[in-house]
């Protein structure tokens, strides 16, 4: 498994901030009477700041805390019973150590932690409950965006980043803003249709997505990123049948007046030359509120050439957007958060290759272009409720994709085929959660959501195109949700969570006869079980065993000119059992190995017909077996390794071919084998100069990009290597990375235009050796 990054303080809160704050400045804090570790997240909570300590905390009880005063008294005040002190460790980070002469009631450890011991609980924020790693009965993996080499970066391809470091998550590669993630083997399809997504994404509280590809979001200031593994259903409903990918943004931070800004020239050895660069403004609006902006754009370089049309460096993809967030706190235990993004992105051409031309190249006599253009505009309330937490979350999504693809083989003149997909979603949760995150907690919540796709197409000669049927499909979902957990026996919890839900779903044709009639709606009631078992042996040892169930809702397809299919829904179970020691990123060292089997009943998936163009049908059952192991060393203080691998079985074991004949067939895009090997080199140079480095070597095995002839075509089985340094301070510093480091070339993706991936000549070769040099600076 993917870790956090080394030498990195692991949070208590995960709201660490840029710059150094000032220590004295006064805040409103009010936090009552509780266990030290509860009182500490929700000092983290109201002030922003991060907490480390060695080792677990004292079970001892914090005393309440309230008025106007700096984080310094706070802490003071908080670990009086408890015969720690806190100092700081970094910009709003703080460390906890014994005082001296003082041994802490119920810790095993020197009275002064070096740093290469365990630190502070990592903290899973995607379970709703702030439960800690080390007691979550489940598979997570999480991803910390701190500056320093080899965190993912935002510079270039997002989504690919993360996917290079999170050894379960894939994708396809139809190029950014158009691709499509799996988590853990369960992958519909390589192309793009009207079927919901297999992987639910987030932003903070905010969903992202329902039906659309993954909008590819800029991951400059944003914290850490986490991926829960399997169908979770029960907590967040339909469309994430796979798992939840969840961004973790920065918060605005209170009383401060901060910034940051990078950039760097891109570089890739068979193309031209790119850019990027990022800023990031906090500004304090009174004692209560601040406002944090971020802007950004990218111009990644293109290495793909239509000679067709003529064009070098024909992929090239812009990309520019930005984000707003507004906090107030109205008082120190609540927190009212209103914010946006902004983003576009567009390609002047596929990112495909051909074979049987020169290297790097295809060929039309029609431009593809590709744009994405998405908007989010969330508000989010965190507040006490009668000794419990309630978090309510509203957002709406607005996601509008042009796709265009050369058509010239359906017709003797020059033809394309344009599609213009829209994605509505306006989702709503109000939750309340309470108890002890690390033995007896619970959560009931609501939760609604409201989804609109439609599909415009047009098909002709470039000089006459023909707006052809199209179609909009609707969902409507609330529902009842909960969970709780209890110790059950001596270091035994259980977890027994649950969903009731009630989705409408229906679709019509678009660009057909008035009098058409609409789809009749199919409504259903659902019931989404979730079983969980956790065992401790030991402080360093957990044992888990974990049930959950998930389903995506059916939908309309077209068929013909005027004509349309109906897909119904799909559903998935997943058993899953796995052992981990330590906590990765936290301890010296740590390891994990996770075993699952996932059933698929009437799997969704967007296909093309024989004349390239797309449709959506349910095409049988499968079945996922899947295993994982990690391990994770820190050799000593400067020296780590990481490691993570996985095996897959994936098979479609009823395969509807539409002759009435069964095949058992491999899951599309899906490799059998995959893994990740990382060396990190953390040094102090001089003072405040630190060198971080980090060498990566990934392999990604064979899969293929579909069940059946004639689109059963290899793809990956190769191993890539990266390379990433930084050297400066905390303020300021100065970045060399460089991907695809021996310029392998190989296919990663058999496919790029639909209307002639039946040849067998589409490939999608790796980006070639790409350099950036980068600055940083902080103020």
């Amino acid at each position: 498994m993917p870790t956090a990054r080394r030498g990195a303080w692991l949070l208590i809160a995960a709201a660490s901030a840029p710059l150094p704050a000032a220590t004295r400045a006064d805040y409103a804090i009010d936090i009552p009477a509780g266990p030290l570790a509860q009182s500490l997240e929700r000092l983290a909570a109201q002030t922003s700041i991060s907490v480390g300590a060695a080792g677990p905390l004292p079970a001892v009880r914090a005393p309440a805390v309230k008025g106007r005063m700096s984080v310094e008294t706070a802490l003071r005040r908080l670990l009086a019973p408890s015969r720690l002190e806190a100092i700081p460790a970094g910009p709003n980070i703080w460390r906890l150590r014994s005082k001296i002469g003082a041994i802490p009631p119920q810790i095993v450890a020197p009275p002064a932690p070096q740093p290469d011991q365990p630190l502070a609980d990592i903290i899973v924020t995607a379970s709703k409950q702030g439960t800690p790693l080390s007691a979550y009965a489940g598979s997570v993996v999480r991803l910390d965006l701190a500056e320093g080499a080899g965190a993912p970066r935002g510079d270039t391809d997002a989504s690919a980043s993360l996917v290079a470091h999170a050894s379960s998550l894939s994708s396809t590669n139809l190029g950014p803003g158009r691709n499509k993630l799996f988590v853990r083997g369960v992958a519909d399809s390589s192309f793009n249709g009207p079927t919901p997504a297999t992987v639910a994404q987030y932003f903070g509280e905010a969903r992202l997505n329902f039906a659309a590809p993954d909008p590819n979001l800029n991951l400059y200031d944003m914290a850490s990123v986490e991926i829960l593994e399997g169908p979770q259903g029960t907590l967040y409903g339909s469309a994430a049948i796979g798992g939840i990918v969840r961004l973790i943004p920065n918060r605005p931070i209170l009383n401060e007046a901060s910034g940051a800004a990078e950039a760097g020239l891109i570089h890739s050895g068979s193309g031209d030359i790119g850019g990027d660069g990022a800023a990031m403004l906090n500004l304090p609006l009174s004692d209560q509120a601040a406002v944090r902006a971020v802007g950004y754009g990218v111009l990644n370089p293109g290495y793909i050439d239509n000679i067709g049309l003529g064009r070098t460096d024909a992929n090239r993809t812009l990309s520019y957007g930005g984000r707003l967030a507004v906090r107030f706190d109205p008082s120190p235990a609540t927190s009212i958060e209103i914010g946006g993004i902004y983003q576009d992105m567009e390609s002047r051409d596929g990112q495909y290759a051909e074979l049987g031309l020169p290297p790097l190249t295809h060929s039309t006599v029609v431009a593809q272009p590709f744009d994405n253009d998405f908007r989010l505009a969330y508000a989010t309330i965190r507040a006490p409720l009668f000794g419990a937490s309630l978090t309510s979350s509203t957002s709406f999504v607005r996601q509008e994709l042009r796709t265009e693809f050369d058509a010239t083989r359906l017709a003797d003149v020059p033809s394309a085929f344009i599609e213009d997909l829209g994605f509505s979603v306006l989702s709503h949760e109000s939750r309340i959660t309470g108890g002890d995150p690390s033995r007896t907690h619970w959560l009931l919540g609501v939760s609604g959501l409201l989804s609109f796709t439609t599909a415009r197409r047009q098909l002709g000669p470039v000089d006459d195109l023909v707006q052809i049927t199209g179609v909009r499909n609707a969902e409507r979902e609330v529902a009842l949700f909960g969970e709780g957990t209890i110790p059950a026996l001596r270091h035994v919890n259980i977890t027994i969570g649950a969903r009731i839900s009630y989705d409408e779903a229906s679709g019509r044709l678009l660009s057909v006869p008035k009098d058409t009639k609409a789809e009749p709606k199919r409504r259903n009631w659902r019931f989404l079980p979730k079983a969980a078992i956790a065992w401790q042996p030991g402080s360093r040892w957990l044992v888990f065993a974990h049930y959950q169930e998930g389903f995506r809702p059916g939908g309309l397809s077209i068929t013909g000119p005027t004509s349309a299919e109906k897909f119904q829904s799909d559903t998935v179970w997943t058993l899953e059992g796995g052992v981990r020691f330590n906590d990765p990123g936290r301890d010296r060292l740590s390891a994990s190995v996770i075993v699952s089997r996932t059933r698929w009943q009437r799997i969704q998936a967007d296909l093309i017909d024989a004349h390239g163009l797309p449709f959506t049908t349910n095409i049988g059952s499968g079945r996922v077996n899947s295993l994982e192991a990690a391990l994770d060393w820190r050799l000593n203080r400067a020296v780590s390794f990481e490691t993570g691998l996985f095996l897959n079985q994936a098979d479609l074991d009823d395969l509807q071919t539409g002759t009435g004949e069964l095949l058992d067939r491999n899951f599309p895009n899906i490799a059998n084998a995959g893994g990740r090997a990382a060396i990190r080199y953390d040094q102090e140079i001089r003072g405040a100069v630190t060198l971080n480095a980090q060498a990566a070597l990934r392999y990604v095995g064979r899969s293929f990009l579909g069940a059946l002839p004639p689109i059963d075509l290899p793809q990956g089985d190769y191993v890539l290597a990266s390379a990433d340094a930084r050297i400066g301070t905390p303020r300021r510093g100065v970045r060399l990375s460089v991907d695809n480091l021996f310029d392998t070339r190989a296919n990663r993706f058999a496919f790029g235009n639909p209307f002639s991936v039946d040849n067998g000549r589409q490939i999608t070769p790796l980006r070639p050796r790409t350099i950036r040099i980068g600055f940083d600076a902080r103020f």
